[in-house]
């Protein structure tokens, strides 16, 4: 005996239709993409224009004299009419500071090396890097001023002292924060320290280094500047601004500031660019 189909139950939930191919999976990265591209660009033009925005408008509101605090339109308008004057000196001092910066950054890498891997070297120096963090770096440069007479020499020095400490402290650190589990198969091959230092440890030191390169490319710009004012300068913007300073040259005092404030911004945002690049596989590059 054949048994009755059953006929089918209806249906309560019908199934959804398919998405435009591609459409809804796009959402989220376009979603997130403009959310990078927002905090990356957008975020700090907000923070400037506030800045800058508060400025003008406390100016203009207090109406304080522009002997004490001109305006930034002022000393934007100012740079604006003369820009060989900002470019010129402004290349001097980046030059010696990034000559001071690379400086800083190989004496580093030598000494973090020597103390990475030998206790006694790292007990010798050490006490060496604290009278260098502790000296006031200033002091040195009318020292330096008699040692190597009006050259760029003085400058490239103070330039290249205030950024060792932070390299040294943190190549040292990055040095040896590596895995132990790939340095003991490196072992196991009998790979030589040369080697090991290549392959390894400059690798797990670059985060450290980058972290330190962005504080020390500005204080080597600062190290540069007061190189300037004490070393017996004839050009810079450090030397400069003595200048307008004696003088009363306001326009010239504030618009060498504003310089340098700028030169710092583009040498840091530089360096992190540069980082980006180097370390997309580390995870302090990842976003959150």
């Amino acid at each position: 005996m054949t048994l009755p189909t059953p006929e089918p139950l209806p249906t309560l939930i019908e199934p959804a239709a398919p998405a435009a191919a591609g459409f809804d999976d796009d959402l989220p990265a376009e979603r997130s993409r403009t959310s990078q591209l927002t905090l990356r660009y957008l975020a700090p033009v907000v923070g400037l224009a506030l800045l800058f925005g508060g400025w003008e408008l406390y100016v203009r509101l207090t109406g304080i004299s522009p002997i004490t605090l001109p305006p930034p339109s002022r000393i934007i308008v100012h740079l604006a009419a003369e820009p060989t004057f900002y470019i010129r000196n402004g290349w001097v001092t980046v030059s010696e500071a990034l000559a001071g910066f690379f400086i800083a950054l190989t004496v580093a890498l030598v000494v973090a090396t020597m103390m990475a891997h030998w206790r006694f070297a790292e007990r010798a120096t050490m006490p060496v890097i604290v009278l260098i963090q502790s000296t006031p770096v200033a002091v040195l440069a009318p020292v330096f001023l008699l040692w190597f007479g009006f050259s760029p020499t003085p400058k490239v020095l103070v330039a290249a002292l205030f950024a060792f400490v932070p390299f040294v402290a943190n190549a040292l650190t990055g040095l040896r924060s590596v895995d132990r589990d790939t340095l003991e198969v490196l072992h196991s091959v009998d790979a030589s320290r040369w080697e090991i230092l290549w392959r390894l440890r400059l690798r797990y030191a670059l985060p450290a280094l980058f972290a330190a390169a962005r504080i020390c490319v500005s204080l080597a710009l600062v190290g540069a500047v007061i190189g300037e004012l004490y070393g017996g300068s004839t050009q810079g913007l450090g030397y400069q601004a003595r200048i307008a300073q004696s003088r009363t040259l306001v326009d010239q005092l504030w618009g060498s500031v504003l310089a340098l404030a700028l030169i710092g911004i583009v040498l840091t945002l530089l360096v992190m660019a540069l980082e980006r690049r180097l370390l997309r596989w580390h995870t302090s590059q990842s976003q959150v």
